[in-house]
């Protein structure tokens, strides 16, 4: 007999990392005032903690001291991460190692961090046995899936338990501390949260999946934050490790550089967010710690800067951008000279340490002079390509100094006369070409939009498809990305054409609860989430980098964005504010991709925001729908070839929606 979940509550969230989410609140702070925010501040590393004092007590010391501040040391890189032995004993004092059934040893990558995932164990679901669907279990294109029978066991997701915080604590860091590893002296307590609703709206079962003990460090009095300050150690309710990443490098106090003082940073931050972003809160100083994987000499202060923009009547968070705080950072110019159907680009950089490395990214044309790993030196070759001339598209430029600050520049291009007109942007839609290969297509908010980092990222995604045999049918971005390209046919969009063409569509730019922006009025700004059916041509993941829209403002996520599901199977996000960044496609691809352990999407994008987000209070969050019976058939999809995939929910299938959120 089949049991109706009504009345079944999982296990409330104890201890998290609770932020306002982007122009809203994360369901997180419905507790009660009583409870512990999952921070402590470590005197030693004996196991005893204390708790860490408000920032509302040091904020005003701190802020005379920040408005005061007109130099501040560098850090020198003396160390660039962890070696061989120190993997070993951490993976043993885990227990990792003699488990290899689980997943292997923590595996030390080349950039010297330390890596391990346990796939069959991280956010596992209790599940039980129901009805699997009608026989011949089939893509829209003929894609074989899955029997998708696995359903939520509700009785063992109300008794499930997570490991004590305290426990965590405790031996996450006396692991660190046998294994030589340093960390930091601050300690967040997060959990991944799985919230499940039916079809109304209404909670069926809410619960904590694991304990997230993550170490925050901080330097002269200001927090280190960024890829290259990430410690943290997953564990799941019996105490087994099912994620962890180790990536610090060792630092030593050097000489002081001069800084823009915090009378200052608030212009810097406009300058930096582009034309109409207004400042939503002082920016914040901080040090940041590029990824491991990017040779620095020091570490330097930076300004967090967060903004609002108004689109179509929509105030959105825009994703927050980090900032060189040093007077001497980098600046770059692009230099033009077109001759015919082909420009000869040139690159002049000042301030900054050199040696510097150069990034050309072009959407829309090819780039003479990239090497595989996509760079290129200070002059480039660009060429019109066919279908293109006449049109206008935006060649981006990325500079990076000896220490790791980043200089952007973007010209735009033309060969021959421009187009004019909204009509004649891009060419004529071309009917989807369905040859029985997986494609991808991506569309973006970039320069328009103050977000310099959209057109690297999704580049960096793209490429890391094609590299592994799947093509992209379409790439547009700024007054090329069009909101109507993402709308259903019935309410007057050709998402059929576009975002539903393809098996997995990227989006990065600006969102809230509402939807998500374009700079194009074609055929309006907002993507709504009312104008949303994916699924109902051919579309299984959607991903929206950008600050939100999966946020709990007042059940945004729940009432909002189920609609959009009609075949769909995984919305992939963020419930908060999130930061702009040139990696985040790249890594997913490359998870997703692997050819020796390739990862379901949804650990794909859960491990992505962890790694890149530079903030463990960023939430990021993942939606998907429940089939009869309460089945989870897309949980554990992972790309095609690649592994299981679930089969498609459409109309009365579809009885509710489940979302996982947890911090970065």
């Amino acid at each position: 007999m089949k049991r109706s979940p009504d009345g079944v509550l999982g296990v409330f969230l104890l201890v998290t990392l609770g932020v306002a989410g982007c122009s809203g609140r994360d369901a997180r702070e419905d507790l009660p005032e009583t409870a512990d925010r999952g921070e402590f501040r470590a005197a030693s590393p004996a196991r005893e903690t204390a708790a860490r004092e408000t920032a509302s007590r040091e904020m005003p010391a701190r802020e005379t001291a920040v408005s005061e501040t007109r130099s501040l040391p560098a850090y020198r890189v003396i160390g660039s991460g962890a070696d061989v032995a120190q993997a070993s004993a951490l993976a043993g004092a885990l227990g990792l190692a003699e488990d290899r059934a689980r997943g292997g040893a923590a595996a030390l990558v080349a950039d010297g961090a330390i890596r391990y995932l346990d796939g069959a164990r991280f956010q596992r679901l209790p599940t039980r046995k129901a009805d699997a669907p009608a026989p011949g279990f089939r893509d829209e294109r003929g894609f074989a899936t899955s029997a998708g029978d696995d359903a939520l066991d509700f009785e063992a997701l109300a008794a499930l338990r997570v490991l004590p915080e305290q426990d965590a604590v405790a031996r996450a860091w006396a692991a660190l501390d046998a294994a030589g590893l340093s960390v930091g002296r601050d300690i967040a307590v997060g959990h991944s949260l799985l919230e499940a609703v039916d079809a109304e709206g209404r909670y069926v079962a809410r619960a904590e999946l694991d304990t997230q003990v993550s170490f925050r460090d901080e330097l002269e009095g200001f927090r280190l934050i960024g890829p290259g300050a990430k410690v943290r150690v997953t564990f799941d309710g019996e105490g087994a490790v099912t994620h962890l990443i180790y990536a610090r490098r060792e630092l030593a106090r050097g000489e002081d550089v001069a800084i823009v003082p915090a009378s200052e940073a608030p212009a810097l931050c406009a300058a930096a967010l582009g034309r109409g972003a207004v400042i939503a809160a002082e920016p914040e100083l901080v040090y940041y710690a590029p990824p491991l994987s990017r040779e620095v000499r020091r570490i330097l202060p930076h300004y967090v800067c967060s903004a609002r923009r108004t689109i179509a009547g929509e105030e959105v968070d825009v994703r927050k951008r980090i900032v060189p705080a040093v007077i001497d950072a980098p600046r770059a110019e692009i230099s033009l000279r077109v001759d015919g159907a082909t420009a000869l680009a040139e690159a002049s950089v000042t301030g900054g340490a050199a040696p510097y490395t150069y990034r050309w990214v072009s959407s829309a044309r090819s780039l003479d002079g990239i090497d595989a790993a996509g760079e290129g030196g200070p002059v480039i070759k660009v060429s019109g390509a066919a279908g293109l001339r006449g049109e206008t598209d935006t060649l981006s430029l990325y500079v990076t100094d000896a220490d790791g600050l980043v200089a952007t520049a973007a010209r735009q291009l033309s060969f021959g006369r421009a187009a004019a007109g909204l009509d004649a942007a891009r060419p004529p839609v071309p009917p989807p070409v369905d040859d029985g290969r997986a494609v991808v297509g991506a569309e973006w908010v970039g320069l328009c939009g103050g977000l310099d980092h959209s057109a690297a990222n999704v580049d960096g995604l793209l490429k890391g498809f094609q590299e592994g045999g799947i093509e992209s049918r379409f790439n547009w971005g700024d007054q090329r990305a069009w909101e109507v390209d993402f709308k259903d046919p019935a309410l007057g969009g050709q998402d059929a054409y576009f975002a539903d063409s393809v098996d997995l569509t990227f989006y990065t730019g600006h969102a809230n609860g509402n939807g998500f922006m374009f700079c194009s009025a074609m055929n309006d700004r907002v993507l709504q989430f009312s104008d949303a059916r994916w699924g109902n041509s051919n579309l299984e993941w959607m991903v929206v980098a950008a600050c939100g829209p999966l946020q709990d403002d007042g059940g945004a996520w729940r009432y909002r964005w189920s609609g959009a599901f009609d075949g769909l199977h995984l919305l992939m996000g963020y419930a908060t504010e999130s930061f702009d960044d040139t990696t985040e496609g790249s890594k997913f691809a490359g998870y997703l991709l692997d050819d020796a352990s390739p990862a379901p999407v949804r650990e794909a994008w859960v491990t992505t925001a962890i790694e890149v987000q530079p903030d463990d209070e960023v939430l990021y969050a993942v939606m998907g729908a429940y089939g009869p019976g309460w089945t989870v058939p897309n949980y554990d999809d992972h790309f095609w070839g690649k592994g299981p995939v679930g089969p498609d929910l459409t109309g009365a299938a579809r009885i509710g929606v489940w979302r996982i959120s947890g911090p970065t």
